[in-house]
């Protein structure tokens, strides 16, 4: 008998606990649809709110979507798929925020059952950019979330949240959330991810845009300052010299920001020119380095931007350059010969006149009357010089009227026999010029 009750009471305990069993739902479990009843309600939840769903009643989907989500988690992708696009959809229509952290929950929870913590992060990310406004609160959680998948697993970057990614710290750092070194280092990181798609696909017009629009927003930001994008680009620069794609962006960058003064810029100039050389950068490096007054660099690069040069009429601008730095160095026959071949290429370049006329001002060839006699010469070329550009005119009109009153006076010609005006005279020495006679108006 008490064998027979035992064996009564061991199958009632059974029985109580496979019915337990069965009654447990899928949460419980850890089975996609529960057991027994909960798993066939599972599956009719599932299949109503689908119904709902694909007509768009999203209200009446809810009601059978809610105990699918809790009963029965890991039954589907679709469960989180398909509740996060009702509740973005609720929010669009009342704007109630409450639903921004129900999609949260959503995701969450998706990572919970199906893993894939990195794009589900990324999805948390975008539904607060695209909701959250400027909610500081949802910047900075935005921020905070996709710069964490940025650290930890690039490789799920695509080219929407590499440019997401650029959008929300710039928008963070003009909430004052962050600092502009945050502003860089995700402009660097967010480059690189489409740098590197963009070298595996170089066609892929997706990177190509996402590029665009990261530059375009780190420009805009404010917090690409001189010093930022130095400390930015210069171990760039340094590191890799011959990366002219990389060189043009920084030269871009560095012009667009005003920091064309800056030692980046020539630095990057500089290897630009050696990598791609050009008679624009050429010309380019001269204006530096006559800016940072190192003449002899500067003469080197004009004589190679010449050298480059196919336009005759952009070659007699440099040349006029040439002759200019000649002058300020006060190596004047050198800065005549640049003139002369100057206006050899242009002759409209009524500047190259002019600086032939001052280069000749001063000339010392022999005694004090032949001195005096270059200064025929000199108000020949400044005469020129106006008729050929007239908006020299003012100037010149000065120097014509202080030049003239350095000619010989007739006294002075007499005793040489020059006594008449208008008569050619050959003025000799490094000058060696035909001019007329005249004489100093008393």
């Amino acid at each position: 008998m008490k064998r027979t009750t035992s064996t009564i009471l061991t199958g009632l305990l059974l029985s109580i606990f496979t019915m337990a069993l069965q009654a447990q739902k899928g949460v419980e479990t850890g089975t996609p649809f529960g057991r027994g009843e909960d798993s066939t309600r599972c599956l009719r939840n599932t299949s109503l709110y689908s119904t709902y769903y694909e007509n768009k009643d999203y209200n009446m989907a809810l009601q059978f979507w809610r105990p699918v989500f809790m009963e029965c988690p890991g039954s589907s992708k679709n469960t989180y798929i398909k509740g996060e696009a009702m509740f973005k959809e609720f929010f669009r229509k009342t704007g109630n925020k409450a639903y921004i952290d129900t999609v949260l929950m959503i995701l969450d929870q998706r990572t919970k059952y199906f893993n894939e913590g990195p794009a589900n992060s990324l999805r948390k990310a975008f539904a607060l950019y695209e909701f959250g406004g400027n909610d500081p609160n949802y910047a900075k959680q935005c921020y905070d979330l996709i710069k964490g998948v940025m650290e930890t697993s690039p490789q799920s970057f695509d080219h929407t949240y590499s440019s997401l990614y650029m959008a929300i710290t710039a928008k963070c750092y003009s909430l004052k959330l962050i600092e502009a070194p945050e502003v860089i280092t995700a402009y660097s990181q967010s480059m690189k991810v489409v740098d590197t798609q963009l070298s595996r696909k170089p066609d892929d017009a997706r990177y190509a845009e996402a590029r665009k629009n990261i530059d375009a927003v780190f420009r805009s930001s404010g917090a690409a300052s001189c010093e930022n994008i130095e400390h930015l680009f210069t171990a760039g620069v340094d590191n890799n010299p011959s990366d002219t794609a990389m060189l043009k962006k920084v030269l871009s960058l560095l012009t667009e920001t005003g920091c064309k003064e800056s030692e980046l810029y020539y630095k990057a100039s500089t290897n630009l020119y050696k990598s791609d050389p050009s008679a624009a950068s050429a010309a380019q490096l001269a204006e530096m380095n006559v800016a940072r007054k190192k003449y002899n660099e500067a003469e080197k690069y004009y004589t190679e931007a010449v050298e480059l040069e196919k336009d005759n009429l952009v070659k007699s601008g440099l040349l006029t350059k040439l002759a200019t730095l000649e002058m300020a160095s006060d190596s004047k026959q050198a800065a005549r010969d640049f003139a002369k071949a100057a206006y050899s290429l242009d002759p409209t370049n009524g500047y190259a006149l002019f600086i032939i006329a001052e280069s000749y001002a001063g000339a010392r060839i022999g005694e004090a009357f032949e001195n005096q006699t270059v200064y025929w010469v000199v108000v020949d070329y400044l005469a020129r010089a106006r008729n050929t550009d007239p908006t020299l005119k003012e100037q010149i009109d000065e120097r014509i009227a202080v030049y003239s009153r350095l000619f010989p006076t007739k006294e002075e010609a007499f005793f040489r026999s020059l006594v008449e005006e208008g008569v050619s005279y050959y003025v000799g020495g490094w000058v060696n010029e035909s001019t007329t006679i005249r004489f100093r108006k008393e």
